[in-house]
């Protein structure tokens, strides 16, 4: 199921393009273990289906707080497509939280591609 979902203002001027690159992560090299997997989609659309193991925020500041209270973990965002995933990183990032990564994915393409998909 699609979600239509509308950034948070401050993020709407977003250049995917200027995106810090070193952060991204493609589905095909993507280890769920070698992260902490934060889902920053909505809660119901998290409670319907989920990366095993993924957390559910999508608040900003407790994504920063979260990430700075765990520098030794790589912290990744997780969204629909991607998109939100990297203007959070991107957002965060320039805050000062260097242990920030994106999943440039499709969700959809999650199960096909042999990650564990929880649903309800």
């Amino acid at each position: 199921m699609k979600m239509c979902y509308n950034p948070p203002k401050i993020l709407k001027d977003f250049d995917m393009e200027s995106s810090y690159t070193h952060q991204l992560v493609e589905l095909k090299s993507f280890n769920p273990k070698d992260y902490c997997v934060i889902d920053i989609r909505d809660a119901e659309s998290y409670h319907k289906a989920h990366l095993k193991e993924a957390l559910h925020m999508d608040d900003l500041n407790a994504i920063k707080k979260f990430a700075l209270e765990h520098p030794q973990d790589k912290v990744l965002l997780q969204c629909w497509r991607g998109n939100t995933a990297a203007q959070y990183a991107n957002a965060l990032h320039g805050a000062g939280v260097s242990n920030i990564y994106f999943l440039k994915a499709d969700f959809d393409d999650f199960k096909t591609s042999g990650l564990e998909v929880l649903e309800s």
